[in-house]
């Protein structure tokens, strides 16, 4: 227990040694100096003799009694320290400075536990503080105790003079080439123009967001909800549960970090041989059995991957009916007459049509038959008779309000500004408001509709429209001809078992299915209308039902017709759509094709894996001999397998995979990814393109194909934690540190990056990635990935950090600036700019480079030279304000494809503080996401 009465811990013995010591031995300054501070003595006049000394020093002259007294009287000093008896008598008391760097540590010990006492006193006093903020007054605590553990206390104003020796001495040394003013990045002409990262500068790389990857504003998503909606609603909704791919090869639900808008750009066209398209740049990334590939790197014949089954079905609901005259009116029903026709000559679907109109209040249905063709075409027409019925029982109903609410038809009339006869023919069901009075009846008398008029007026009025052809309007398919139709989104969002039968009854009408004697089974559909095949497509896989489509041309009379036709080969989808969908009107049918592929052994005809990637994982393994693999593995009519070999099924492989003991090829056997082959790669002209940031994974499925979603600041990082030794801190806000390590190892062992991320590499890469995971280990380097970091929390860990190495950092890179929060209720601008004012503290603070990654605005698109400029900042007045160096990424090849400078990157200089501005070029090799010199160095 401390009283308060208790001295405050001192050494005044080791104090007088020092001094004696001092003023005994002219060069124990120089061993002294850089251990102690003059507010370190508790004796004050021991501090004033200290400081004499000290002075003395600085200025280059000897340190001795004579010169000590000298200086203490020429500043009338001598008489406050007690005149010469008082330096006598510490020369007397001290017989040797051998111990005094020991004397040193001991008071500058006791000087810290003084201060500790103090910053304690001072953290109560903020305790107490209750209108200060508790994160403020944590973070004002933390920076008492942290100046502690700092060798030297902040040491406030300092004459110039008492910095200009040092600075002399490192001002040397660099001429001399011994040192570069900063830490080195390894990149000669990057540190040839900045002289190294300064310490305590801010320092901003900024590049443009997601660069490259962009798809046309028309691409279709599925959501999490069912519903298929384009890209560019995504963006202005700025939300939307998607899927993405994971490294296990299944698919799951992700939600979008960032939503760009990439503007304007030249856009290619890729057709799969499935009949699957997507129109997007040449720069965006797509999954090949090589791992994720450029547009541009790709050719006809290449495969990349597709779901083959979107298990996504939605929650909505529809009346049985209602599901099934969709079906039916999209199929056999035409919707550009003066109301809705349905022709077929299949006696049970005409008695289910009309069946399921008698359930659509409002119309009925007229049937005529063609002399020539004996069709039948059921014309929906409105039920007049059901229309008066519905007027009386609205007129009534009108009434009955009118007389609660205690109104008559003259004051009803003025709150409608209408006529009061007109109110008197509404009570007697002569006639029926419009549109625009039905309206302010019902929200002057609080009306509910739907008891007495369905879809509105429109049902009960004499003139109005039909009610199933208004109904069809509000989902948009009315006026819709046989090649512009389409399925409802009401439709995407449907329970399976509602999906499932619109599907049967849309086979019902220009779907087929035919088994042939030999067993074999045909099943498709066909359309003149090229959006309707492929939503037919889409819906069918997600029951997992892998289907083409193709473009067919029919001779017509004189003319050729395009048609749209879906074709179902596969045995496994043909099974999937008999058990889970089927055809109305056509059971007997569907029971043999059952039949049939029950007796029949399956043989996949597609959906298979190519022997090409089953080299990078199986075939890699030395331990494992090739001859007679297949006959091992039970997989028949091959006893070896060789590469030349197109593919294997999924049963076979998974009889391989069972025999090698591979979990590479385990997932791949029960991976949800088609490898599908491209067959057409077309320009289409410039389109407005988007392009969505997925955290951790960066790939998404648009149009039903899966494509993919800081290099240079990481390559500075490494760089300098690998020749300098100097521990680096990374605050990821985007990615995790799991994939920050894999972007760091593809590096470091030269393998690409796609292939390591899903271990698709061979054996002999085995000793450079070990060699890679060696040297990264041993870099000191440190990664925290918490989303929403703010700068309080960094500078919380960094100053850990350093108190941790006990010594100085290397780097603090934050990836990146627009991620971070500022914990102020400030708009976004103001809250940026106290981000990049705290950073620049922190910067000086813990006297480390600070690197803060950065977006830059979409402006640079709109110009024709893309090389970025300062105003391409995002929030650019705050960053430009703060910042010591400015950076801009720029790749050429991005923006001009035929460019010279392929590979080449250019790290432009935009604003340094104490040096030249202007561009450096780099090597830039994407496949391991690594930074390059030009060349090798010769002298800065």
């Amino acid at each position: 227990m401390v009283t308060n009465n208790a001295l405050p811990p001192q050494n005044i013995e080791a104090e007088e040694s020092i001094l004696g010591g001092i003023l005994l031995d002219r060069d124990a300054m120089g061993r002294i100096i850089d251990l102690i501070t003059p507010d370190a003595f508790y004796v004050p006049v021991h501090k004033e003799i200290y400081e004499a000394a000290l002075k003395l020093y600085v200025q280059g002259k000897p340190v001795d009694l004579l010169t000590i007294k000298s200086f203490l009287e020429d500043h009338q000093l001598l008489e406050k320290v007690g005149g010469i008896d008082k330096l006598m008598q510490l020369l007397d008391r001290t017989v040797s400075a051998v111990n005094i760097d020991r004397y040193g540590v001991l008071v500058m010990e006791k000087y810290l536990r003084r201060q500790l006492i103090s910053s304690g006193h001072e953290i109560v006093e903020l305790g107490f503080e209750t209108t200060k903020e508790l994160d403020q007054i944590l973070d004002e605590s933390e920076k008492k105790i942290f100046r502690l553990t700092q060798k030297r206390p902040q040491e406030g104003l300092i004459p110039i003079a008492d910095t200009l020796v040092q600075t002399y001495s490192e001002l040397e040394k660099r001429h001399q080439k011994i040192s570069l003013p900063g830490i080195q990045t390894d990149f000669y002409d990057l540190d040839a123009m900045t002289g190294g990262l300064q310490r305590s500068d801010l320092i901003i790389i900024a590049g443009r967001p997601s660069m490259g990857k962009c798809l046309a504003a028309n691409s279709e998503i599925v959501l999490a909800d069912g519903s298929l909606v384009t890209i560019e609603e995504i963006y202005h909704r700025r939300q939307g549960q998607l899927l993405t791919l994971n490294k296990d090869w299944k698919f799951r639900i992700t939600d979008p970090s960032n939503f760009i808008d990439d503007g304007i750009k030249p856009v290619f066209r890729v057709t799969t041989k499935l009949g699957r398209y997507i129109e997007t740049t040449l720069t965006h990334p797509y999954l090949t059995i090589q791992g994720w590939q450029q547009l541009s790197q790709l050719k006809l014949g290449d495969k990349i991957a597709i779901p083959r089954k979107i298990n996504i079905f939605g929650t909505g609901t529809l009346p049985n009916h209602q599901v099934k005259l969709l079906a039916y009116l999209i199929g056999g029903g035409c919707l550009t007459k003066n109301y809705p026709l349905f022709t077929n000559n299949n006696p049970l679907l005409q008695e289910d049509f009309v069946q399921s109109i008698t359930n659509f209040k409002g119309v009925k249905v007229k049937r005529k038959t063609s002399r020539e063709t004996r069709n039948s075409t059921f014309y929906i027409i409105e039920d007049l008779e059901s229309t008066r019925i519905h007027r009386t029982i609205f007129a009534d109903y009108l009434k009955k309000i009118i007389e609660s609410n205690n109104l008559s038809d003259q004051k009803l009339a003025d709150l409608l500004k209408v006529h009061s006869s007109l109110i008197y023919d509404w009570k007697q069901g002569n006639c029926v408001p419009d549109k625009k009075n039905f309206d302010n009846l019902c929200r002057i008398l609080q009306l509910d509709f739907q008891k007495f008029a369905y879809y509105k007026i429109a049902s009960i009025s004499n003139d109005g429209e039909n009610s199933l052809k208004t109904w069809l309007q509000k989902l948009g398919l009315w006026g819709r001809n046989a090649y512009n139709k389409t399925i409802p989104s009401i439709i995407f969002k449907l329970q399976p078992q509602l999906l499932s039968l619109f599907l049967n009854r849309l086979f019902a009408t220009d779907g087929w299915i035919s088994v042939f004697r030999n067993g074999q089974v045909q099943l498709g559909y066909c359309s003149l209308s090229e959006n309707l095949a492929r939503k037919i497509q889409h819906l069918l896989l997600r029951f997992g039902i892998v289907t083409s489509l193709k473009k067919q041309f029919l001779k017509n009379k004189s003319h050729y017709s395009i048609t749209w036709q879906i074709n179902i080969t596969d045995a496994q989808s043909i099974k999937i759509f008999v058990d889970k969908i089927g055809i109305f009107g056509q059971e007997k049918v569907i029971d043999l094709a059952k039949k049939a592929l029950f007796k029949k052994i399956y043989q996949a005809n597609c959906d298979l894996i190519s022997m090409e990637i089953l080299q990078q994982i199986a075939f890699s393994k030395e331990n494992k001999v090739r001859t007679g693999l297949a006959k091992i593995a039970g997989i028949k009519s091959y006893d070896n397998l060789h590469f030349h070999r197109p593919a294997l099924s999924r049963n076979e492989l998974s009889k391989l995979a069972l025999t090698l003991d591979d979990l590479s090829l385990e997932r791949l056997v029960t991976s949800e990814v088609y490898w599908d082959e491209i067959t057409s790669i077309e320009y289409t002209g410039e389109q407005q393109v988007y392009d969505l940031t997925i955290p951790e994974t960066h790939n998404f499925v648009a149009n039903d194909i899966c494509v993919h979603n800081t290099a240079f600041g990481l390559a500075m990082a490494t760089n300098i934690a690998k020749n300098s030794r100097l521990p680096i801190a990374i605050f990821s806000l985007e990615m995790s540190k799991e994939q920050l390590s894999l972007r760091l190892l593809a590096a470091e062992s030269k393998i690409e990056g796609n292939r390591l991320r899903t271990g698709r590499f061979v054996q002999n890469e085995y000793e450079q990635l070990s060699l890679a995971l060696g040297n990264l280990s041993e870099m000191p380097i440190y990664i925290d990935d918490a989303a929403n970091i703010t700068v309080m929390q960094i500078r919380s860990q960094i100053r850990r950090l350093k108190t941790e190495q006990k010594g100085d950092l290397g780097l603090v890179l934050i990836d990146y600036l627009q991620l971070m929060e500022g914990g102020g209720s400030e708009n976004r601008t103001q809250e940026l700019s106290k981000i990049t004012r705290s950073l620049k503290g922190l910067a000086r603070e813990v006297n480390v480079p600070v690197v803060a990654l950065s977006q830059l605005s979409r402006a640079v698109e709109t110009r024709n030279n893309k090389r970025p400029m300062m105003s391409d900042l995002r929030e650019s007045g705050a960053i430009e304000q703060d910042a010591d160096l400015i950076m801009m990424l720029y790749r050429d090849e991005y923006y001009n494809t035929d460019t010279v400078d392929r590979g080449i990157a250019e790290i432009i200089i935009t604003k340094h503080r104490n040096g030249p501005t202007g561009p450096i070029k780099l090597l830039f090799q994407p496949e391991f996401t690594q930074f390059l010199n030009m060349q090798n160095n010769s002298n800065y």
